[in-house]
Formats: C-alpha cells, structure tokens, sequence
C-alpha cells in the first residue's frame, strides 16, 4: 500500500513560517512574504517547503524516516513560491544538507536581526544578500583560473604568477567589504595566507617570470612541488565557500 503524504499541519506551516519570521529562507532572495488584504485575511507568498519529500516521489525523498518526522516543522523551510519551485525542480543540486544549511543560517541571521530598528535590519538583510552575490562572483572568477586545476600550467610560472596575483588582488577587495559571515572571513584569510605561503616557499630569489621548465633546476623543481601543494590547498578552501554560497565549481564537478 503507498504511503500517504505527510503534509504539514496548519499549526506546523504557522511555526515554520514565525521560525523564519515570513522572509524567504534562500540567501539569494530574503522575501518579505506575508501581508493582509483590504479585507483583514492574512495571506503569504510563500509556503513551508519540505526539505525531505512528503511523499515517497517526491524531491528528496527518503522511506526511512516516518511520516511524523516528514511532517513536523524541523523537516520545513520558509520559501517563496519562486524559491520552492526551484529547490524541488533540481533536488540533485539543492541537496537535503544545503536546505538544513539555509535554515541554519537564517536562523542565526534573524538572531542578529533580533532588537535593531526596522532601517538598521533591512540594511542587514540587504548586505547579507549582497555579501552573498559577492562570493559567488568570487568563485566565478575562480573557476576561471586555470591555474587551480590545469596541469599545463606548471610550465608556464609568468602565468601562474599572474593568476596569483590576480587571486590576491581580488580576495584584497572581497575582505574590503564587511562581512558578518564569520565563515567567508575566515576561508578569505586563509586563501590570503596560502597565497603568501606559496610565494615565500618558491623563493624571494626566484623570479617567476624568467623562470623556465627544466627538471634539472632545482629552482622549477621547488616551484613545482609547491604549486601542487597550493592547488590543494586553494581547492579545499574554495569547497567550503561554494558549499555556503549555493555555488557549483565547473572544474570540481
């Protein structure tokens, strides 16, 4: 016999929606979602989304957890009708972990947000959102140094010298920016540190414009190793940032 759809009650809707205080749970969209109308009706443009399937086709679906589970409010998230649509069309991208973690970061979002006048929150929201486009165009221009991921590149150093200094230029203006995100400040460092650390461990002699392949040199040799160990390094940092960010790296998939 199927099992039927765990639905939300009207009571769990109502405590999902009040958890994330009517905004949309998405960090690229923070909709403001509920009004009345002329007549007094509360109404919404958002609805209190299954992060696991209610139903056993459904996106993310999973036949392990009970129907009480499925149907109680730590299974919801707060999302508008566009951002509902959109995680349950490609439930293979918007995974059951990136769902729990929007709802976690909303969560502690509005906790900031808790105390502060009407202007001083909307401004929050609005540089959190900001802060949030940001990154994600700071792995779109990561993803196009191919530097990180493309081995012919170790027999060009002017090249990766310069990509180098393009990563540097641009992670110097991403922490310009102020951000609450403790998790983008600390992978910023250390993408700053790693670069530092590969410049200084190739040599303050070496001079990456000149310097040519030559397996016989130990000055390429140096370079060489240390490029692979800054490619890992850099990749492990930029997987952390693109899962916060709801960003897909092209060359890590």
């Amino acid at each position: 016999m199927t099992k039927e759809r765990a639905e939300f009650a009207q009571k769990t809707k109502e405590k999902i929606a009040r958890e994330a205080m009517y905004i949309c749970s998405s960090p690229d969209c923070y909709r403001f979602t509920s009004y009345n109308t002329t007549g007094g009706k509360a109404r919404s443009i958002a609805e209190g989304a299954h992060i696991l399937a209610a139903g056993k086709s459904g996106p993310r679906s999973d036949d392990k957890k009970t129907s009480a589970f499925l149907s109680s409010a730590q299974n919801g998230i707060w999302l508008c009708s566009i951002c509902h649509k959109k995680v349950d069309d490609d439930p293979d991208y918007f995974t059951e972990s990136k769902l729990k973690e929007w709802k976690s970061a909303h969560i502690e979002l509005l906790r900031r947000l808790v105390g502060k006048d009407v202007e001083a929150a909307l401004l929050e929201l609005k540089n959190e959102k900001r802060n949030h486009q940001e990154v994600r165009e700071f792995l779109s221009f990561m993803d196009d140094r191919r530097v990180l991921y493309e081995g012919l590149d170790i027999e060009f150093p002017p090249r990766v010298l310069e990509s180098v200094e393009m990563i540097r230029s641009r992670v110097v203006q991403l922490r310009a920016q102020t951000f609450q995100n403790s998790q983008v400040s600390t992978a910023l460092n250390q993408i700053q540190s790693t670069i530092n650390e590969f410049l200084k461990s190739v040599g303050s002699d070496v001079d990456l414009r000149t310097l040519k392949c030559d397996s016989r040199d130990p000055a390429w040799i140096k370079f060489r190793d240390e490029l692979v160990k800054f490619r890992k390094a850099i990749v492990i940092i930029l997987k952390v940032l693109s899962d916060d960010s709801n960003y897909e790296l092209r060359w890590a998939r």
